[in-house]
């Protein structure tokens, strides 16, 4: 981000991204997108072309040039994997199905898509995607060496779903230190990051921590752009585990009764209040300050580290983060 310029405010912005060109996803995707349009299409396809078109903002700049359209395809199924496991859990609340979802990447027991209760549609569909974004990340160069971080940093992203889940079934779980802790690895930046580090060849793995570190800081970023994106859509739809509600909820701007309401009757007349509420709050531009100083706290790692380029990273955030602002259905 130039220092010059302004940080993303809450005031109106036109979406960097709008103009863009209409991308075509590419051999690879086009058949899992084709699949998921017909056997589950939770999701328009603009979810997966809007991701192909900002993912190059964020990439690691050590990536070697002539790899940069596998590492695409490679965070594009990422994203529709954790997609899909994310829609069962709070669109759908199936539980059941959920915890098949969640061994898909694992041995230790295969998912049955036959087990009762299961709607082994979607667990189908996971298993061809799993197989599907780990052929493509295999024939990344340094595959082998990042393949144990790769299923670390994708159990966690499949931990945050779970803890998704786990609020609507306990309401009263509901806290922002413990979304902090645990949600924010529902943006997969630490698994986008593994596919870099496998199709970088000069990344130095001496760097890995603290490279580590910066990433971090662009989840939690991440993260809060799309609390404040898809808050309101979210809570229509009876799911409350938004960062952007669950500050509202300690802060005592609406109440647990007012939420549960809401999961009981999802109407305009309790809907719209708590939305009306919230807007007013100020809570919004309380967690744009957060991802300034989220921004302001990893460029000190600028000088720190070689083997990336950190601002450039960094400033990769800036206009996603005014899409998801400018995306938002109160802007």
């Amino acid at each position: 981000m130039n220092t010059e310029s302004k940080y993303p405010t809450l005031e109106v912005e036109t979406d960097p991204f709008s103009n863009a060109p209409r991308r075509t996803l590419s051999e690879t995707v086009r058949p899992l997108a084709d699949a998921y349009d017909e056997r589950i299409a939770d999701r328009d396809r603009s979810t997966w072309r809007w991701f192909d078109t900002v993912e190059p903002e964020f990439r690691l700049s050590c990536v070697d040039d002539e790899y940069g359209r596998r590492v695409r395809d490679a965070k594009v199924l990422a994203t529709m994997f954790i997609t899909v496991i994310d829609d069962v859990a709070e669109r759908h609340g199936d539980r059941a199905t959920l915890k098949e979802l969640l061994l898909v990447p694992f041995d230790s027991r295969p998912a049955d898509p036959t087990r009762k209760g299961v709607d082994g549609t979607y667990v189908r569909f996971q298993q061809e995607l799993w197989d599907a974004l780990l052929e493509c990340y295999a024939a990344s160069p340094r595959a082998d060496e990042f393949a144990d971080l790769f299923r670390f940093d994708v159990r966690q992203a499949l931990q945050s779903v779970d803890y998704s889940a786990l609020l609507a079934q306990y309401p009263g779980l509901a806290g922002e230190r413990e979304l902090r802790t645990y949600d924010v690895y529902n943006m997969m930046l630490f698994p986008f990051a593994d596919i870099d580090f496998a199709n970088a060849l000069a990344f130095e793995p001496r760097e890995l921590s603290t490279v580590r570190d910066v990433v971090a800081h662009g989840q939690r970023m991440a993260r809060i752009g799309n609390w404040i994106a898809t808050w309101e859509r979210e809570l229509a739809e009876g799911d409350y585990s938004s960062g952007v509600v669950i500050r509202a909820l300690e802060s005592e701007v609406v109440s647990h009764k007012e939420l549960r309401a809401i999961r009981t009757a999802t109407t305009d007349a309790t809907v719209d209040p708590v939305v009306d509420r919230i807007r007013d709050s100020g809570i919004e531009a309380e967690f744009v300050d957060r991802w300034c100083r989220e921004y302001e706290a990893a460029t000190e790692y600028c000088d720190e580290i070689e083997s990336i380029d950190v601002r450039a990273y960094l400033e990769g955030f800036e206009p996603i983060f005014r899409s998801q602002l400018a995306r938002r259905p109160s802007a």
